[in-house]
């Protein structure tokens, strides 16, 4: 109970002295767990820790958001999302993210993955979820609604943005794209004509390179994970430092889950010339569990021609 709540208490003769030095270990706890049970989750991020992680993915909040869901708008995604408000910035919502229900299925492929659930209900309904679809939910008229999710870990924020991103760009056309690859593709490495288109095709995810890699491996080229919308191609030696030839050689790419895959692309972990898995310093012990990565992981088929490009990344990314 409040301190002022119980001096007005004291002061009126509802409440004694004695009596309120006990009200705060009892009934003050009841009362925070009653309001915490539908809203509070221990072991979550925090609505701040998911805006900040969003916001350091290119997400960003327009000038007009409400009150109650927060806006955020990214330029690689057709709908935004939504981040629930709370009155407290550490508030650990069981599912703080709210996401347009057309990414349902792709959030349902990603609970198998550690680090990530749903909210208590299969939809999550606000009149401020604007651009959302509506429904009827119980009332007299429909209501919008959307898909809300929750994160143990930063990581696995990151895999559903990347998961997000990674369809977006398997829905833009060569045309929209091909200006800015011009940038892309170095002037001083000899292209035909078909070589170019295949690999802006490629770059946007239209070619037949990620279904090579499937082919290839067969699934995860790591774990048994066969499910190929759960499953990113990966070029070993990154597209920015490789050549024309090397960006479309199956032997500079993995097929991966996306925790593996994020982890590998950032650098902290690697293969050794008979793929054994390498950790890196920076992956800490408790969050390399969290994310199912462990010392005994190792690639299911090694070709020759993999390890110049493992070496490349061992050299050039891996953090030793």
């Amino acid at each position: 109970m409040y301190p002022e709540v119980k001096a007005a208490l004291q002061q009126m003769g509802w409440i004694s002295g004695e009596a309120s030095t006990e009200a705060p270990q009892s009934s003050e706890p009841q009362s925070v767990a009653k309001q915490a049970v539908p809203t509070s989750d221990v072991g979550m991020l925090s609505i701040n820790e998911v805006i900040t992680t969003l916001k350091q993915r290119g997400f960003a909040k327009p000038a007009q958001s409400g009150l109650k869901v927060i806006r955020l708008d990214h330029p690689g995604l057709a709908s935004p999302v939504y981040v629930k408000q709370s009155s407290s910035i550490h508030a650990r919502l069981q599912a703080p993210l709210v996401l347009h229900p057309k990414y349902e299925a792709d959030v349902q492929d990603l609970l198998s993955l550690p680090g990530i659930a749903r909210g208590h209900t299969r939809y999550y309904h606000n009149t401020n979820l604007r651009g959302f679809p509506k429904r009827r939910n119980g009332g007299a008229s429909d209501i919008a609604y959307g898909v809300d999710v929750g994160f143990h870990n930063s990581a696995a924020l990151l895999m559903l943005v990347d998961q997000l991103l990674g369809e977006s760009r398997t829905l833009v056309s060569n045309s929209e794209h091909s200006a800015d690859l011009a940038q892309v593709l170095p002037e001083d490495i000899a292209l035909t004509d078909t070589e170019r288109d295949a690999l802006i095709k490629a770059r946007v995810g239209q070619s037949g390179y990620r279904d090579e890699l499937l082919g290839y491996w067969g699934g995860c080229a790591v774990t048994d994970c066969c499910v190929p919308t759960l499953l990113r191609a990966s070029h070993i030696k990154p597209w920015r430092a490789a050549s024309g030839a090397e960006r479309l050689d199956k032997f500079n790419g993995l097929l991966l889950t996306p925790n593996l895959d994020l982890a590998f692309d950032q650098g902290l972990i690697s293969f050794d010339d008979h793929g054994q898995i390498l950790l890196g310093e920076d992956l800490d012990p408790d969050s390399a569990r969290a994310l199912n990565i462990t010392p005994d992981l190792r690639l299911r088929q090694i070709d020759p021609r993999h390890r110049g490009y493992l070496a490349w990344h061992r050299d050039n990314l891996f953090r030793k």
